[in-house]
């Protein structure tokens, strides 16, 4: 059994005409919540042993951010194919993790929604039906998976263990 963490980046701002979407950082609220989901992360133990990160600002920002809920930080790798890709770019960054310690995904939508729903076939009742209402910003989808190795991921081997939102926290 392997263990991922989907964690969409906290809410962006567009307060900057004319930035380019990738060099876009957090908004305040975003930056409130961030506390809010590291803090969260600790106290359920939900710490991944390696973070494959899109190379966003507002991505590497959520990740700085979350760092705090961390005695060891983890290993971290950026992926530009995390901002770039569809599902199947989700699915790649995961095959290709050599280990079997806890990962965690850092992205965007509709990317994580619909790895999320790819992977999902089981799963604790109340977050199943909140997570397939919306995968709001900030929004971290644990998920145990039925492999031996992360190689053997493939659609419909996720139990969603929980879905934590940062408005609800």
């Amino acid at each position: 059994m392997l263990r991922l963490y989907l964690l969409r980046h906290a809410k962006s701002s567009w307060a900057e005409p004319g930035q380019a979407d990738f060099d876009r950082s957090l908004s305040p609220r975003g930056a409130d919540d961030v506390p809010k989901i590291a803090a969260a992360m600790r106290r359920k133990g939900y710490l991944p042993g390696h973070i494959y990160c899109s190379p966003t600002l507002r991505t590497r920002v959520t990740l700085h951010g979350i760092m705090s809920a961390f005695d060891n930080p983890p290993n971290v790798d950026y992926d530009e194919n995390l901002y770039s890709g569809g599902v199947t770019a989700y699915f790649d960054c995961v095959h290709r993790h050599p280990a079997k310690d806890a990962l965690m995904i850092i992205g965007h939508n509709p990317m994580c929604e619909d790895f999320s729903a790819a992977l999902a076939k089981t799963g604790e009742p109340e977050a199943i039906a909140r997570m397939s209402i919306k995968f709001p910003t900030g929004a971290l989808a644990v998920f145990d998976l039925d492999a031996s190795d992360w190689s053997k991921i493939e659609r419909g081997c996720g139990h969603l263990v929980d879905f934590i939102v940062p408005r609800e926290l």
